[in-house]
Parts: structure tokens; C-alpha cells; sequence
């Protein structure tokens, strides 16, 4: 072996001094126990050569908290239109659902078709997607512009079959409706209370557009 290397030559090695090699021995294995090598391990201990990544990793960004306000005035206009469709399907002029979110002239022209609907033993199926948007926040009022997909179409109550033709200038065929709502608030509750029918045509996220 090579005595550069910290080894004795095999002339000068004394029995007695195995001891001491032990003890060295110990010493090595506690400071391996502490340190990355593993005591009694024939593979020295690994030094990881991979490359750290060029660009720390991207943090998720927080979803914007929706303005309070606006999301009642949402809410507010969705449960308004899911109440008409659920009324036209039975049809009841007096359903809890109208008189909870309709108001004004709203109510009466509502209330109003629901009635006719009602008289000729009609009935409104189909859904209605509404795809909101706020316009104008004024106060206690907001204008919401709506083009919502619909597929209502009227048909004699009990029965699959579509009146011909169809009242109020309806169609069975589905399409896209453009209406400029307004919302009132009364006692901390938003209210529909007019409803106007645009005549020009709209895609969502861009009503009467």
C-alpha cells in the first residue's frame, strides 16, 4: 500500500495498535452518521449532480373574490328565470318562485302570460340558459343584459305536441335571446322588475351585440 495514502507498511504493522485502529474506525462512523456516508457501507455516499430547475416554480394565482353586490344581482336574475320555467311548465300564475323574484311590471306581464298559458290549458317546456352580465349599477338599481339560450317552445298541456302556431310570435326552434333586464333592490333583496326583448341578435358575453 502506499504509506503516502496514510497506511503503514506491512513491516512496521504492531498488533498492538489495533486498538487504536478501532477507535479510529468509531470515530469514522459516527462523523459518517452525521455526515452523508453510511457506517459499514461499501458505496460511498452519492452527491446529487442534477441541475436546479432555471425558473422558480409558478404560484398559483388566487381566484378574484366576486364583488358581493354583483353576485346577489346574479343570483337574483338566474332564480327569476328559473322560476318562470318552472311556472310555465305547470302553469301557475301564483308559483312562490314569481312572487319572490318578480316585482313591478315584471310581475304583471308575467304573471299575465302565465295566466293565458293557464286559460288555454297551454304549457312552456324546454330550458333556458341565461348568460348574464352587469351593465349599470346605480344605487338600489342595475340594468343586466342577458343572452341566454332557449329552448322553450308551448305545447298543449299534457302532451308533447306544440301549438301551431306558436303564441306571441314564439318558434320551436331553439336559439339565442337578447333581453335588458332591470334590478331593483327592495328591503335587501334583488327584484326583477322589467324586462325588454332586443330585436337585434347576440351571442353570450356580448348581449345585443
Amino acid at each position: 500500500m502506499n504509506p503516502a495514502r496514510g497506511w503503514a507498511s506491512p513491516q512496521r504493522h504492531r498488533p498492538v495498535r489495533r486498538p487504536q485502529l478501532a477507535q479510529l474506525l468509531s470515530l469514522l462512523c459516527v462523523a459518517a452518521a452525521l455526515g452523508l456516508a453510511g457506517c459499514g457501507s461499501t458505496r460511498s455516499a452519492s452527491i446529487s449532480t442534477s441541475t436546479p430547475p432555471s425558473t422558480p416554480p409558478e404560484m398559483a394565482t388566487p381566484t378574484p373574490t366576486a364583488d358581493p353586490t354583483d353576485a346577489a344581482i346574479l343570483n337574483a336574475y338566474d332564480q327569476a328565470m328559473a322560476a318562470y320555467i318552472a311556472a310555465a311548465a305547470i302553469p301557475n300564475p301564483q308559483y312562490p318562485g314569481i312572487l319572490e323574484w318578480y316585482t313591478g311590471l315584471a310581475l304583471t306581464v308575467t304573471q299575465g302570460r302565465l295566466g293565458a298559458l293557464q286559460q288555454f290549458d297551454w304549457a312552456e317546456v324546454g330550458t333556458y340558459t341565461p348568460y348574464a352580465v352587469i351593465t349599470s349599477l346605480d344605487g338600489s338599481t342595475a340594468t343586466v343584459e342577458d343572452c341566454g339560450w332557449d329552448t322553450t317552445y308551448i305545447v298543449d298541456k299534457g302532451t308533447s305536441t306544440p301549438v301551431s302556431p306558436q303564441p306571441w310570435g314564439g318558434s320551436t326552434a331553439a336559439g339565442w335571446d337578447s333581453t335588458t333586464n332591470t334590478m331593483v333592490l327592495q328591503s335587501g333583496t334583488w327584484w326583477l322588475t322589467n324586462k325588454v326583448v332586443e330585436t337585434t341578435p347576440c351571442t353570450p358575453a356580448s348581449p345585443s351585440a
